[in-house]
């Protein structure tokens, strides 16, 4: 069982997405898987995830990192033998390289993706606060993933 919820997490969980001066930027993630946590219930399943992530901007606005290091906490349930998700959330941490911080918040949709929102930030994150994000997984591998997130409004 454990096995199947790993996999779906990360089929389903595509981790997460950030800003940068945002209508055009697009970008891709790794994730790492570092932690992992179950609680089994009578009824279905709590995972927890933690990852260790890379962003990379495609084309970052002047100003803004080409690479990011990232930590991100992911929270599903999954019914009873249920290999999707019913639904779950993401938070991640991410520091560029000049010191600057951002805090973004992910929804996971029915559809596999992941709706994020960056709810705060420092420096050049704090103009980008409510900036949303969809983040999709691309390819996964045991304990990883490789995914794109772009921006929505």
């Amino acid at each position: 069982m454990k096995s199947i919820i790993v996999a779906t997490l990360l089929v389903f969980a595509p981790f997460v997405a950030f800003a940068g001066g945002h209508s055009n930027l697009s970008a891709s993630g790794t994730g790492v898987r570092i932690d992992l946590k179950t609680i089994e219930g009578t009824s279905g399943n709590h995972v927890q995830a933690t990852t260790s992530d890379i962003w990379m901007y495609e084309n970052p606005p002047e100003g803004f990192p080409e690479a990011m290091k990232v930590n991100c906490n992911y929270f599903q349930v999954f019914a009873a033998g249920q290999q999707r998700p019913n639904g779950g959330i993401g938070v991640c941490q991410a520091h560029d390289p000049d010191g600057d911080i951002s805090l973004v918040n992910g929804i996971f949709q029915p559809d596999g993706t992941i709706a994020l929102t960056i709810i705060a930030g420092t420096g050049k994150w704090a103009a980008l606060i409510g900036a949303k994000f969809q983040g999709k997984t691309r390819d996964r591998v045991d304990g990883g993933v490789v995914y794109d997130f772009k921006p929505v409004n």
